[in-house]
C-alpha cells in the first residue's frame, strides 16, 4: 500500500496542483478584470469539475488499494489468532491443560500477537519513511547546478573598472535541440551604455540570463575580469548586477521594503531612489509614506499601484542595491509618454557610473545608448552607435525604418493628432 502510494505520488501532486492554481486563478484581483469581460467563470468551473472527478477517481483508487491491504490484514490476523487458539483449545481438550496453564498460554499467545503486530507495524513504518526520504535523498544528491558558497572572491584592482566579456557564447534550453544563442561574443566595461534590440525570440532576454548567470553557457565562457565567472562566488557575482525584468515581482509588503529587498530600510536612501525613478510625487501623497503596504492580500489599507507606477518601484529597488551592472529589460513599457521622457532624460543621472545594459524594442529609446547590439535568430548581426547603424543596411536599418514608418503614416492619418 505504501508503494503504491509512492509510485502514484506525482499523479495525486499534480491534480492537487492544478487544483490550487484554478482555485487560486478564481480569486485572483488581477484575473477579475478578464474573468468578468470573457465570461471565464463557467470556462474555469468545467475544469474544475473536470480536474475535481479526476482526483475523486484518484483517492478512490488509493482507497481501494488501501481497503483491499487493510483486508488481507484482517484475514492473516484471523488465520494467525484462529490457529494459535484453535491449537491451544485442541490442547486443553486433547491432553487436558489446566485451566490456569490455558489462560497462561493464552495470554502469552495474545501478548506474543500484539508484539509481532507492533514490530511489523514499525516495519511498515520504517518502509514508507524510507520512500518519502528516498525524494528528499535524491534532491538533496542531485548535482548543484551552481555553487552558492565557495569560490574565488571577487577583489578587482581599484585602479581598474570590470571588464565583462562573453566569449564565442552558445546556448539553449534544456531539453531542446534549437540554439536560443548561438556564437555571441561581446566586451563592455563598467561606465558603458549598451541597448540590446531585436525582434521577439532573437536571444535577448536569454543574453541577459546568462549575463546574470542565472543559467550557464552550454558553450564558450564569459569572463570578469579576464576570469571564467563560473570560478568566482556565485553570491559575489550575482550582487554585481541590479536588474528590472520585464516580469518583475513586487510583493505585499510595504513599499519601502519592495525597495530594500529587506526588513531594514534605510528611509533616507529608498525616499532618494524612488524620486529617481519619477515615484516621488506619488511617495509624498501616500499618508504611510514608506511604510505603505502595497497590495491587499495582507492588509486592506494596501495600495494597488498601476503598472507603470510599479515599474517605477522596480526601477528604485535596482538603484537602491547599488550594484555596478545595471540592466533594464523594458524599463519603460508601462509608462506613459510625459513619464518615459523623463526616463530618457534623467537616465546618466540615474544610472550614473554604472555599466547599463538597456534592452528595449523603441530604437528611438536606444540613441543614448553608447553602443547597441542587434540580435536575430540568437546571433549579434550588428553592433555599433545608432548613427553608424541607421545608414548602414542591415536589420537595425529596418527595424528603425518599419518604426518609423509607422509614425510617419499615423501623422498623415486625418484627425490623428
Amino acid at each position: 500500500t505504501n508503494k503504491w502510494s509512492y509510485d502514484h505520488r506525482q499523479e495525486g501532486a499534480a491534480l492537487g496542483q492544478k487544483m490550487s492554481y484554478i482555485r487560486q486563478t478564481a480569486g485572483d484581483r488581477g484575473a477579475l478584470k478578464d474573468i468578468q469581460i470573457f465570461g471565464m467563470s463557467s470556462w474555469l468551473r468545467q475544469v474544475h469539475d473536470a480536474v475535481l472527478k479526476l482526483f475523486r477517481d484518484f483517492q478512490l483508487r488509493e482507497q481501494r488499494v488501501r481497503l483491499l491491504g487493510d483486508l488481507a490484514e484482517v484475514a492473516l490476523t484471523f488465520l494467525r489468532n484462529g490457529a494459535a487458539y484453535g491449537y491451544l483449545l485442541a490442547l486443553a481438550l486433547g491432553e487436558g491443560l489446566s485451566v490456569s496453564e490455558f489462560l497462561l498460554y493464552f495470554t502469552a499467545v495474545g501478548n506474543f500477537t500484539t508484539w509481532v503486530t507492533g514490530i511489523l507495524k514499525g516495519f511498515g513504518e520504517l518502509h514508507q519513511f524510507s520512500l518519502e526520504l528516498s525524494s528528499v535523498r535524491g534532491y538533496i544528491e542531485a548535482p548543484e547546478p551552481f555553487r552558492m558558497e565557495g569560490g574565488k572572491a571577487i577583489e578587482p584592482d581599484t585602479s581598474l573598472p570590470y571588464t565583462l566579456e562573453l566569449r564565442d557564447v552558445s546556448f539553449r534550453y534544456p531539453n531542446t535541440e534549437t540554439w536560443a544563442l548561438r556564437h555571441v561574443n561581446m566586451k563592455f566595461q563598467v561606465g558603458s551604455r549598451l541597448a540590446v534590440v531585436g525582434e521577439n525570440g532573437s536571444g535577448k532576454t536569454t543574453f541577459i540570463k546568462l549575463l546574470c548567470r542565472l543559467y550557464d553557457p552550454t558553450q564558450g565562457e564569459i569572463l570578469l575580469n579576464g576570469i571564467d565567472i563560473r570560478k568566482y562566488s556565485y553570491r559575489q557575482y550575482i550582487d554585481l548586477f541590479s536588474v528590472v525584468f520585464q516580469d518583475f515581482q513586487l510583493l505585499a509588503f510595504p513599499l519601502g521594503q519592495n525597495v530594500a529587498a529587506a526588513v531594514e530600510v534605510d528611509k533616507g536612501r529608498a525616499a532618494r531612489c524612488l524620486e529617481m525613478a519619477g515615484f516621488g510625487k506619488r511617495l509624498a501623497a501616500l499618508p504611510q509614506g514608506l511604510e505603505t503596504p502595497l497590495y491587499k492580500e495582507f492588509d486592506e489599507s494596501g495600495v494597488q499601484v498601476s503598472g507603470g507606477e510599479a515599474q517605477k518601484i522596480a526601477l528604485a529597488r535596482a538603484l537602491y542595491k547599488d550594484a555596478p551592472f545595471v540592466v533594464l529589460d523594458e524599463p519603460t513599457a508601462a509608462l506613459d509618454p510625459v513619464a518615459e521622457m523623463e526616463v530618457y532624460e534623467n537616465f546618466d543621472k540615474i544610472v550614473g557610473d554604472k555599466t547599463a545594459v538597456y534592452i528595449s524594442h523603441r530604437l528611438s529609446s536606444c540613441r543614448f545608448c553608447d553602443d547597441i547590439a542587434v540580435f536575430d535568430h540568437g546571433h549579434i548581426v550588428q553592433q555599433g552607435s545608432h548613427d553608424a547603424l541607421v545608414e548602414a543596411p542591415g536589420k537595425y536599418q529596418e527595424l528603425w525604418h518599419a518604426q518609423a514608418q509607422y509614425y510617419a503614416k499615423q501623422e498623415k492619418e486625418p484627425g490623428v493628432e
